[in-house]
């Protein structure tokens, strides 16, 4: 794009030094001065008619490259985001990788205090770790806990494992998470909508509340029986009127999310 802009430049200044240097050729006679056009002789005014001509041409190439360019603010590069309890990417946000929902344990202070989207192809540094258990630094898999938890659509997910994925968004150099709503700002491109998830409040393990796709997924088939190992817990959030303004929100009930990019 800059290389066309170089141009674009160049061939207006060329051009306007020729316009300029023709109609010079209107203050001399044929006898004094000719101006040349392809090789040949020609008049001051034949001249300059081909080099208006040049120069409009120039301006609607400079037009069309300006109407073709991002308008400001609709990015041009790429980012990254987490899509929580999906095992794929919406509309054209391309794949990085998937894997497995994990943080620290629900009834641990310590640990991780972040959900993680461990991948499902992991490495290992084979020639220096082991596999004695050293009880350090420990991190679980994520659970939902959805069971009687005022979303409907989500009861069949309670105590099942939690997948997400990690996805490229072409012509975006940012995303946001946006709380309380399923709406993006103006001039902000959907990427998901979902509900706000976390940690219970009663459980001495703090996490950060993200937003879990409205549709989730399971890491295994939902039809399954799960196996309840806990873990990492995963909660609809619910608002509580006080110090929260209500309105806008409603006591006691599920608040929603979207995640936008531009």
């Amino acid at each position: 794009m800059k290389n066309i802009f170089l141009v674009l430049s160049m061939s207006a200044a060329a051009v306007s030094f020729a316009t300029q240097a023709a109609e010079n050729c209107n203050g001399f006679s044929d006898a004094d001065m000719n101006c040349f056009e392809n090789g040949t002789t020609a008049n001051a005014d034949t001249v300059n008619a081909n080099f208006k001509t040049l120069l409009d041409k120039v301006n609607t190439l400079q037009a069309q490259v300006n109407a073709a360019s991002p308008a400001q603010g609709s990015g041009t590069g790429y980012t990254t985001y987490v899509r929580w309890g999906r095992k794929s990417c919406p509309g054209d946000a391309a794949l990085v990788y998937k894997g497995y929902v994990a943080g620290g344990h629900h009834t641990q202070p310590g640990g991780s205090s972040k959900n993680l989207c461990l991948t499902d192809t992991p490495t290992f540094d084979n020639e220096n770790v082991n596999d004695a258990n050293h009880d350090r630094a420990l991190i679980y898999g994520t659970e939902y806990q959805t069971g009687g938890g005022g979303i409907a659509s989500l009861e069949s997910l309670e105590q099942h494992d939690a997948p997400c994925a990690v996805c490229l968004k072409s012509q975006a150099s940012v995303t946001l998470m946006v709380p309380g709503t399923l709406q993006c700002p103006e001039n902000w491109n959907l990427e998901y909508q979902g509900y706000l998830m976390g940690e219970h409040h009663t459980h001495p393990h703090n996490n950060d509340v993200i937003c879990v796709d409205k549709n989730p997924e399971t890491i295994k088939d939902a039809s399954t029986s799960p196996v309840d190992s806990n873990g990492n817990l995963w909660y609809p959030v619910e608002a509580e009127c006080g110090s929260l303004p209500c309105p806008p929100y409603v006591q006691n009930r599920e608040l929603s999310c979207v995640v936008c990019s531009r």
